[in-house]
């Protein structure tokens, strides 16, 4: 696998972006998301590192993920579960001690049928539409969970990549309202957008998550994060093409000058998109290199013309990392950051650092 991309995950960066974001939020516990393999990044290597800093909540979406996890992390750790639980999961949440986060009256009530209850959350619908107890019936949850209520209030941002929308201040206050029926349950509201927007989002326990991994909305003044991964991938040829020619399948791009090329092992079956295609970059010794034709399922051609002594058969172009950022390919490629990171595949080897 000598040709592979390979990503090398920073574990002293991710620690370090939770410390930054814990900063903002001063008065709140901050914990870490580490759902679909930390993205990406690698669960066990990540939230061993974030552990042994001192985080001691974590957030999953399975409780599959959460039993994985577990391994990992001490046993003073708390897990919660964002998609819930079915009764028959009662038993893996016991023996590994992870809270699921109940979203609908039905589940809850099938929760509180089973002998000795395990612990529960309740995710509280602020405007997401999406999961969550609807505001409407927070009465009757209320009612509901009177003799045996839940040990934590969730809630989730609509827009905190927008930190001027008016949505947030609308939900910030739906959640106090909800919460508020349930004091002595443990509150969470903020993501990482909802951190960067201060402590009055923060509550008892923060949720950052694409932010420990250097993604995320733009930063305020001041605040800076660092890459949690860089993906690089060897270059396998070199050459020089003339106007008129083209490259890659579909010849989607013709050359009016020549250039020079170069041939890497990465594509779209390593969860690089083929959506950056002609749009996204890589990087040599800090110079931009152009993608020039279609993403395939192994292999991606750049422009190297302007790195032309760096380019070199072995040597490795970057595509993320601290010269390729992370939101910026992703802008290139029409997605999110954390498409980017979450998509890449086994192919592409994780070297922790």
């Amino acid at each position: 696998m000598s040709f592979s991309p390979r990503a090398r995950v920073h574990l002293q960066n991710i620690v370090a972006n939770w410390r930054t974001i814990a900063a903002l939020i001063p008065e709140s516990e901050a914990g870490a998301v580490v759902k679909a393999n930390a993205y990406g990044h690698g669960v066990a290597p990540v939230a061993s590192a974030l552990y042994e800093a001192g985080c001691r909540t974590f957030f999953v979406a399975y409780v599959e993920e959460g039993a994985e996890l577990r391994t990992a992390i001490g046993e003073d750790a708390s897990i919660l579960a964002f998609n819930g639980a079915e009764p028959s999961d009662a038993d893996l949440a016991r023996a590994n001690n992870i809270t699921p986060v109940l979203n609908a009256l039905p589940a809850i009530k099938d929760w509180l049928a089973l002998m000795d209850v395990p612990d529960y959350a309740v995710h509280i619908d602020t405007g997401m539409n999406r999961l969550g107890v609807r505001m409407e019936d927070v009465a009757e949850l209320k009612a509901l969970t009177d003799g045996q209520p839940p040990v934590h209030i969730l809630s989730h941002l609509v827009d905190s990549d927008d930190r001027s929308r008016a949505i947030n201040a609308k939900q910030l206050e739906r959640f106090r309202q909800a919460a508020s029926n349930f004091p002595q349950a443990l509150k969470s509201f903020a993501n990482t957008g909802g951190c960067l927007m201060g402590q009055d989002y923060g509550f008892d326990v923060a949720r950052p998550g694409i932010g420990l991994y250097g993604g995320g909305p733009p930063l305020p003044e001041g605040v800076f994060l660092k890459p949690g991964m860089t993906l690089e991938a060897p270059i396998l040829t070199v050459q020089t093409v003339q106007p008129g020619e083209t490259v890659g399948y579909g010849a989607t791009y013709t050359f009016d000058t020549p250039r020079t090329l170069a041939t890497v092992a990465l594509g779209y079956g390593d969860g690089f998109p083929r959506s950056a295609s002609n749009k996204g970059m890589a990087s040599l010794g800090g110079i931009t290199c152009p993608i020039v034709g279609r993403v395939s399922m192994d292999l991606i051609t750049i422009d190297v013309t302007q790195a032309r002594d760096l380019a070199k058969p072995g040597a490795f172009a970057q595509f993320i990392g601290a010269e390729v950022l992370l939101e910026e390919q992703a802008r290139r490629a029409g997605t999110v950051g954390y498409e980017l990171v979450t998509g890449l595949g086994h192919r592409v080897r994780r070297i922790y650092d």
